[in-house]
């Protein structure tokens, strides 16, 4: 079962789009053709992500998502950001 969740990557501004997460891995989306090809379907695997942090952003909630490569992305999440980390929990990631 997918979920989804509203959120924007920081990345040299915000970039709007959606995250999906399912049993493997969340992805983020955008259909954005000014985004970088490398954002724009970006799939980070629960086995692949070593710590995910909460903090906020011009009063947004944020997560940011560190991978084992060194690999870090910040999203601001619009709805659903303790979901989201309850769901990460929930498959293995060491979530703050």
């Amino acid at each position: 079962m997918k979920n989804y969740f509203i959120v924007s990557l920081v990345k040299n501004g915000i970039l709007g789009g959606g995250m999906t997460a399912d049993e493997q891995a969340i992805t983020y989306h955008t259909g954005k053709l000014t985004v970088p090809q490398e954002y724009r379907h970006l799939v980070m695997r629960y086995d692949e992500i070593n710590e995910v942090t909460s903090g906020r952003m011009f009063l947004l909630p944020t997560v940011t998502v560190m991978k084992k490569n060194g690999d870090s992305y910040k999203f601001a999440v619009f709805f659903g950001r303790n979901r989201l980390i309850e769901l990460l929990r929930a498959h293995g990631v060491n979530a703050a």
